[in-house]
């Protein structure tokens, strides 16, 4: 049906149709049409608004909102140096494989490309966007915007989940037109064929031990459930790849944590039982060489691999069979092609239990401080807490010992490893899911890159709990820099605020914890925080000092 309107209301009306329920975004003086459309949407509780007040944080309050949700993330930026200001933020996306949609102004039309100097004016802003998006398009006409919306969302919805970018000149925006709005068009996945999954099946059949390496494409799937059927019918453990942490319980008996080992991670012996298994079934993980091949990581020969995304097939270890489609219907698929249920034997049960036990006693060793507490911190969570941590020691800690119980409930920046995610994008999962506890861990370095963002949590009644582990450094640098360079630091230290007062200047909660039981004190007192709670964790020593 044709409707008369503005482009900039056309914009609001296709986000809309196609599920899009809150936009987070920077007015500017290019985008003002969508704002006028955006006021009267939020007015009659069409959608939801929140602003932020940088790029780069907008682009991480998306992100945790799509990561926490399941859902595309939509941000609205400027042209020009708006668009350029989020490009970090969106590699993060990228890398992380996060479906976003940021809809940002061009230049006005007539100016395209004539290299004038028109305010904002970019070389070729679209190129600008290259390296981090699965999917860019520029409005040639005010009547192409709600076809490249819906076209946009069948990317984010059937590809890989990768950023996607609409630039629209800011000429458009203003101008009238009978437009089509187009509804959300149903998902459509590529399926193997029978002689692969019969392929797969059989290398399943016939292995002695298999193994499950799960990655982030289990639960964007929704597939957790799926995946927990499959290995309890197969008897086969589960190990959860980088990014992949809640794709399979923690507390389940054939859960091993994550495969991570290596660098900052520490020293892992799942690692070492992944490479005496005679076959292994990755799904929905890239497996990146950070992470993988990079630490290591041993995988038997005998590879079955599925994804979405063809290209990753074989990236970093041959694959024997690969199986491109959606994660829970390609395992639905192969479960019916195995047939049988399978029973490991007694020594398989046993090297299950050997392999639990050496890690729980490695993490002891190697991580005793780190492990109390976030066990600790664990028991004063709700079941479904959902934990946002950026690049920091204890973050990096976290990975390895916080205990996950559900899926979408721990995220990291894992792709690009960037610094600054955590505290931007847990305000984004808040905003998803505003009844569900929301914690963020985060440096006192990290948390400065968007702490402006306190503003933003104010304005917009947006509370997760923020945890900010102050050692007063760059702390993963500063300990290389000790163990490296022979103490010879550099650069490394931090002069901070005082965040008592920081937190009194922006309206928010304060809580000084200098132990565990500091900590998990302050975190019982704000367990329903009706606005942001800042918890400082005074780690002079480090957080493998904090007792």
């Amino acid at each position: 049906m044709m409707a008369k309107m503005t482009t900039g209301r056309a914009v609001v009306e296709a986000l809309i149709a196609q599920g899009v329920d809150t936009v987070f975004g920077i007015i500017s003086v290019h985008t003002l049409h969508i704002y006028d459309a955006l006021r009267e949407a939020v007015d009659d509780g069409r959608i939801r608004f929140v602003g932020a007040r940088h790029e780069h944080a907008l682009g991480f309050m998306a992100d945790g909102y799509a990561r926490a949700t399941g859902k595309p993330g939509v941000l609205l930026t400027s042209g020009g140096p708006g668009a350029a200001d989020s490009v970090g933020a969106m590699g993060e996306s990228y890398h992380s494989s996060v479906p976003l949609l940021q809809i940002t102004a061009d230049i006005e039309s007539e100016w395209l490309g004539r290299g004038l100097g028109v305010t904002h004016e970019a070389v070729d802003q679209m190129a600008m966007f290259a390296p981090v998006t699965g999917w860019r398009a520029l409005a040639e006409t005010p009547l192409d915007v709600p076809t490249q919306i819906a076209t946009a969302f069948d990317h984010l919805r059937t590809q890989h989940p990768r950023p996607a970018v609409l630039a629209i000149p800011t000429n458009y925006l203003g101008q009238e037109a009978d437009f089509e709005i187009i509804p959300a068009r149903r998902a459509a996945f590529p399926t193997p064929s029978t002689g692969a999954l019969q392929a797969a099946a059989a290398i399943v059949r016939d292995a002695q031990r298999p193994l499950i390496i799960a990655g982030g494409g289990v639960m964007r799937s929704g597939a957790t459930d799926a995946l927990r059927a499959f290995a309890e019918r197969f008897d086969v453990p589960v190990a959860v790849a980088d990014g992949g942490k809640g794709a399979f319980a923690d507390d389940h008996p054939l859960a091993l944590g994550t495969v991570l080992g290596g660098r900052v991670w520490g020293e892992n012996p799942v690692q070492a039982y992944a490479g005496t298994c005679d076959a292994a079934i990755i799904v929905g993980s890239s497996m990146p060489f950070r992470s993988t091949k990079g630490v290591a990581l041993q995988l038997p020969k005998r590879l079955v691999q599925i994804d979405l995304d063809a290209s990753l097939f074989g990236r970093n270890y041959p694959v024997e069979v690969s199986l491109a489609g959606d994660a829970g219907q390609v395992i639905a698929a192969l479960s019916t092609a195995i047939g049988e249920s399978r029973t490991s034997s007694a020594d398989e049960h046993e090297a299950l239990a050997r392999v639990k036990q050496a890690t729980r006693e490695s993490l002891e060793r190697q991580f005793p401080h780190e492990l109390r507490m976030w066990e600790a911190v664990r028991s004063t969570l709700n079941h479904d807490a959902v934990v946002l941590a950026d690049s920091t020691i204890a973050g990096y800690a976290a990975t390895r010992c916080f205990p996950t119980y559900g899926p979408l409930t721990f995220h990291h920046p894992h792709g690009w490893v960037s610094i600054g995610y955590g505290f931007a994008a847990s305000l984004g999962a808040k905003v998803g899911l505003p009844d569900r506890q929301v914690i963020c861990v985060t440096g006192d370095g990290g948390f400065q890159y968007n702490v402006q963002e306190l503003a933003s949590a104010k304005q917009h009644g947006i509370a997760p709990v923020v945890l900010v582990f102050n050692d007063n450094a760059w702390g993963v640098l500063e300990r290389y820099q000790q163990t490296v360079f022979d103490g010879r630091v550099f650069a490394t230290s931090l002069v901070n605020p005082d965040f008592r007062q920081l937190a009194a200047a922006y309206g928010v909660g304060y809580h000084l914890a200098r132990n565990v039981d500091e900590l998990t004190s302050a975190l019982r007192k704000t367990r329903d925080p009706e606005r942001l709670q800042l918890i400082e964790v005074a780690t002079p020593d480090g957080v493998a000092g904090f007792g």
